[in-house]
């Protein structure tokens, strides 16, 4: 029986109960595809990686039997384990997208999810257009009313943490499940989902990969155990012990209702152009700026000053000595752009981490908590970055936004260039061709496994 005290949950699972295919907007359809190809092109060059490598190995260790792909390998699994291992490599790789006023990484948890359920039962492309499109409401309207509390007042990683009820809501909405078991079903997500620490943002710990690929696996099993009977109760997420509670002091339920129903959220994330963590990603559009616009000589700098919002200065190592860490440096972004010209997966290499010209302008950012831009953050991930030159000149530029948010978005050119250069790690072009062909077809695939079966070694 409903509860007033409930409101904001059950609006939402009554809103993934009734997304229906024939009433989404054409632009919501084309975004599910955008995303879908940005993920699968990530999996794939994942997938060749020493962590994509070791989780296909953990995977065919666990002897689990399923008929959902291991993206780029030939192996397959059940469901759940599938989605741990093609999400985990897949966050690896830093390229997947962002939603910025949550700080999910909202395809991930929810394309994976959702494909590897395709797989085991047959869902059709129109089926799993709903799905991305729930999960992705779900996970980010949930992440915007405990945000930015999650992360600044307590330790939770919010991707990781929030991804389970993201898989879990494209998984009820596949399952076809009525509001009142989708609300049951997201309560068991909800006691299941992983206490994720933000601790492994700031060192680049690889165990950051598996909070999220524990994500999808812990949000399949919930919704399949809820079916039979695991129920979760009505005030998960509002009641008094429940997860806004637990995971912030800080929270408002208007901020997951507004608008709910008209506007999706699938639109309201940002695709990365840059190849490390996305709190940066305006550090090196300004650093960019500077390097085209002024040509500073590398050599004369003697100092650089990054100033940001409290969340991205916590990642101020100035000598990063992994991949990893340099991934969550914002002193090796900032020297990345200004050296390179760019910060593409080339440019974290280890090689590139090691390299003394890049290491040394390392070392001059100074990186400062800035309190004027975070009154503006989280609708804004500001950045200003100061280049002072040993002769006393000065370089100077501001973001507010990223290249590939809404507002600067990444052009379907674009993200096929990007969709080519990772699959491309996998699979000969032609091959790569045709799953590009595939995704822009999902409303007519008749299964997702039509398309999935293209991402296996034949």
């Amino acid at each position: 029986m409903k509860n007033e005290q409930y409101q904001a949950t059950w609006l939402l699972s009554d809103h993934v109960a009734r997304i229906n295919y024939e009433r989404l907007p054409a632009e919501v359809v084309h975004e599910v595809k955008r995303r879908t190809l940005d993920i699968l092109g990530i999996g794939l060059s994942a997938s060749k990686t020493t962590p994509g490598i070791k989780l296909t190995q953990y995977a065919g260790g666990t002897k689990i039997p399923g008929n959902a792909v291991l993206w780029g390998q030939r192996e397959t699994s059940s469901p759940a384990m599938a989605a741990l291992v093609n999400i985990a490599m897949i966050f690896n790789m830093e390229l997947d997208d962002v939603h910025r006023t949550s700080h999910c990484h909202p395809a991930v948890t929810t394309v994976s999810p959702a494909l590897a359920l395709g797989d085991e039962k047959g869902f059709s492309g129109k089926e799993y257009i709903c799905a991305v499109v729930a999960g992705y409401d779900v996970e980010n309207r949930i992440g915007k009313a405990v945000s930015p509390s999650i992360y600044l007042d307590r330790a939770f990683l919010p991707a990781a943490t929030l991804g389970t009820l993201g898989a879990a809501g494209a998984a009820t909405k596949l399952y076809n499940l009525e509001t009142e078991k989708v609300l049951a079903a997201l309560g068991t997500a909800a006691y299941l989902t992983p206490v994720a620490l933000f601790e492994s943002i700031t060192t680049g710990a690889l165990a950051k990969e598996l909070g999220m690929g524990w994500a999808g696996y812990t949000g399949i099993t919930a919704v399949d155990l809820s079916v039979q009977g695991f129920e979760g109760p009505e005030g998960w997420l509002e009641g008094p012990l429940g997860l806004a509670v637990a995971t912030a002091d800080r929270y408002d339920m208007k901020r997951l209702v507004e608008n709910l129903g008209d506007e999706y959220e699938i639109m309201n994330s940002g695709i990365k152009p840059y190849a490390c963590c996305r709190q940066h990603h305006t550090a090196i559009d300004a650093a960019l700026e500077i390097r085209e616009r002024d040509n500073p000589d590398i050599d004369e700098i003697e100092r650089i000053v990054h100033r940001t919002f409290s969340v991205a200065a916590r990642a101020n190592n100035r000598r990063p000595d992994s991949v990893s860490e340099a991934k969550y440096s914002a002193p090796f972004a900032i020297a990345t752009g200004l050296i390179a010209g760019q910060a593409w997966r080339q440019d974290y290499l280890i090689e590139k981490v090691r390299d003394q010209k890049t290491r040394s302008l390392c070392a001059k950012v100074e990186v400062v908590a800035d309190p004027e831009l975070d009154e503006i953050y989280d609708e804004c991930w500001s950045s200003i970055v100061e280049v002072y030159m040993k002769d006393g000149s000065t370089y100077h530029a501001r973001r507010d936004l990223p290249k590939g948010e809404p507002e600067f978005p990444l052009s379907d050119d674009t993200l096929k260039d990007k969709f080519m250069d990772l699959a491309c790690d996998a699979f000969p072009s032609e091959k790569a061709e045709k799953i590009y062909q595939a995704v822009w077809n999902l409303e007519n695939l008749e299964k997702t496994s039509e398309l999935t079966q293209l991402m296996r070694i034949a």
